[in-house]
């Protein structure tokens, strides 16, 4: 794995936005500040091994802002939109490396195609683009804030009140088309993705706790048009514990710790999350 790309790709699966399955309602919003942390001195290889850098007592320090926000337009579509913001440091015996910017912005719309047993089951759709800010060049040296290229995604995704236990229940299941990256003439390659979580938000007085789990598992890509190997696939599982406290009836924050079980060619050590979100009504 190039390591140029090692501090950013920890982030790659946590810039999917709030996991609230039900239509938000027109004139409703919700924003959610997030903040990631991550350190760490191995990898996983391309065979899944994990291992210390191949750089010489080399360490990636990231720390990453998320500004996720929501707006109802109907009853059944929502617009939301994902801004990230990257403080990025990798450093070896050779050279320490740093870079600090904002990253690829996405853009998403959701439908509710239907929902069940009395609106307590919502089934959607989502189409999402991500848009590439800033360009990405062949310098090794150089730790990008973004992938540099648009990449375009679709997801199904559910999700089931288990009232009246105060608790829910979310799956999303997506797939991710990469394009080409007209700089490097890279293309990654094509990703499935997917996200599991089942908790509540008051179930204890004011406290409450989720379990997430997500991943990415994705396909060789190309240069210049040449197919790569098996071995250039990334790949990533995590598991994550969070805690959730009602600040207010519209505010809550979360804490978490995400847990890679397994990947390839991605970085290991588990990412530190921290998230404020709030809820209301914009417009009537």
């Amino acid at each position: 794995m190039s390591r140029s790309l090692l501090a950013l790709v920890a982030f790659a699966v946590l810039c999917e936005p709030v996991s609230a399955q039900w239509p938000i309602g027109t004139g409703n919003f919700w924003a959610k500040v997030s903040w990631f942390h991550h350190e760490t001195t191995e990898q996983f290889r391309s065979n899944g091994e994990k291992r210390i850098f191949l750089n010489s007592n080399a360490e990636s320090v990231s720390d990453a802002i998320f500004i996720d926000a929501a707006v109802g337009l109907t009853p059944k579509l929502d617009l939301w939109l994902q801004a990230p913001y990257f403080n990025l440091n990798f450093d070896d015996d050779v050279q320490d490396r740093h870079r600090a910017g904002v990253g690829d912005v996405r853009i998403s719309a959701r439908y509710n195609l239907a929902t069940f047993r009395n609106g307590s089951w919502p089934v959607s759709a989502r189409v999402t683009a991500k848009v590439p800010v800033q360009e990405v060049t062949l310098d090794a040296e150089v730790i990008p804030v973004g992938e540099g290229q648009w990449d375009y995604e679709a997801w199904l995704e559910s999700g089931l009140s288990l009232y009246p236990l105060p608790a829910y229940t979310v799956v999303w299941l997506g797939y991710r088309w990469r394009s080409l990256n007209q700089s490097t003439t890279r293309e990654p390659g094509d990703e499935v993705a997917f996200l599991a979580e089942i908790g509540g938000t008051e179930l204890i007085g004011g406290l409450g706790g989720k379990v997430v789990v997500d991943g990415i598992f994705g396909r060789a890509g190309r240069i210049q048009g040449v197919a790569l190997g098996p071995d250039d696939r990334r790949e990533i599982l995590y598991v994550a514990p969070t805690a959730l406290f009602n600040v207010t009836a519209s505010t809550l924050l979360e804490v978490a710790l995400r847990i890679p079980l397994r990947g390839r060619n991605y970085p290991a050590g588990p990412p530190l999350q921290v998230g404020l979100f709030h809820q209301g009504v914009l417009f009537r």
